[in-house]
């Protein structure tokens, strides 16, 4: 066999899996879309939100604000001091003296994970069994909770809640590829709803019943990991069958969070994120490094083929982004399709370099 006819036969598989894998997970996007149900406003359930906090100040006055201005009738806020070393407990005291929605908790004797510490006892003292979380450096629209409890309110049965959570616009191209990665999460995890296969969720909108917590032991199956609040507890809960886990695509759920300031901290905030995936199933790694592996091939195809691998490339790309455009309707990206090939190249990059240094060695900060 020749050295061309090697590299064909090698792209021209990247190519079809590509293919497979891109169209299954469409179809999954679209099936996750059917499952957002709504009913009246006039009956919600009550809901507490739970917000682990350490060295907060800077971010709690946007936080607090958009939580007090929640349309929710009937809900409470308890914010979870890991025992921070700035002026966090004094600044969500001072708020609690004209708004008595909002509750402040001290983890005294810390302990790790301690984001998973301070999140278990905020669920244990929540007055309400349906609970919803989210981050400092966060700031829920007003209609945010209401979504939630709507949803909640019209499931059959006990159901987790994935939501979206994009990054601010902002100039710059680190923001660009900050929010794409974020967007093409967005969509995979969204799509692996649909499946029936979830994976994955992001801390900073995610909802269930505490009985479900319950149900799985609380962090238990994590414990040993600093990440995982959030994909890993979905994984245990779809492993278990403990809740039905749906995906949020109504706009008012969106969870816009700053920006990274520095190519710096956004790669470190990924890594940490990233060395979550060393304990996930073995069949989410191989159909996700299997994913992201053809993808990358793909870009070296030029190189082996010459005008066919560009071809194959491009075809890709196209591919792609026709699918992505509806996913960038429902979770309002759509000024990223323009550059998306240029994303998606740094995107690669992203992949091939970072993901295996998350997986290799586990973050000793968080």
């Amino acid at each position: 066999m020749t050295a061309s006819a090697f590299w064909g036969i090698v792209f021209g598989v990247a190519f079809v899996v590509q293919m497979g894998y891109w169209l299954l997970l469409y179809a999954g996007f679209r099936r996750a879309q059917r499952g957002d149900a709504k009913v009246s406003e006039a009956s919600l359930p009550p809901m507490s939100v739970i917000v682990p906090v350490r060295n907060e100040a800077a971010n709690l006055p946007a936080l607090l604000a958009a939580l007090t201005r929640q349309t929710h009738p009937h809900y409470e806020v308890v914010l979870v001091d890991d025992d921070s070393e700035d002026a966090t407990p004094e600044i969500i005291q001072s708020w609690q003296q004209t708004h008595p929605t909002l509750r402040l908790l001290h983890v005294d004797h810390p302990k790790e994970p301690r984001k998973k510490n301070a999140l278990t006892q905020g669920i244990d003292a929540a007055r309400h069994e349906l609970l919803a979380f989210t981050d400092a450096d966060c700031a829920p629209p007003p209609g945010w909770l209401a979504s939630l409890a709507q949803q909640h309110a019209g499931a059959q049965q006990e159901t987790l809640l994935i939501g979206y959570s994009p990054f601010r616009k902002a100039p710059g191209l680190l923001n660009r590829l900050a929010r794409y990665e974020t967007f093409v999460t967005g969509f995979l995890t969204a799509a692996t709803v649909g499946l029936g296969r979830p994976y994955m969720a992001v801390g900073r909108s995610i909802s269930y019943p505490r009985s479900v917590f319950r149900r799985i032991g609380g962090f238990a199956h994590s414990l040993h990991s600093m990440s995982g609040d959030d994909d890993l507890l979905v994984q245990e809960v779809n492993r278990r069958r403990a809740a039905v886990v749906n995906h949020l695509f109504d706009a008012r759920s969106f969870v816009p969070s700053n920006p990274p300031p520095t190519w710096r901290r956004w790669l470190h905030q990924k890594r940490r994120h990233l060395s979550a995936g060393r304990f996930y199933d073995r069949g989410t790694q191989a159909h996700l490094g299997l994913f992201h592996a053809t993808s990358i091939a793909l870009w070296a195809a030029p190189f082996g083929l010459g005008w066919w691998g560009l071809g194959l490339l491009a075809a890709k790309l196209a591919v792609q982004t026709a699918l992505l455009s509806r996913a960038a309707a429902a979770l309002d990206e759509r000024d990223l399709l323009p550059v998306q090939p240029f994303l998606e190249l740094l995107y690669a990059a992203y992949n091939l370099v970072l993901a295996p240094l998350g997986l290799a060695r586990m973050p000793k900060r968080w």
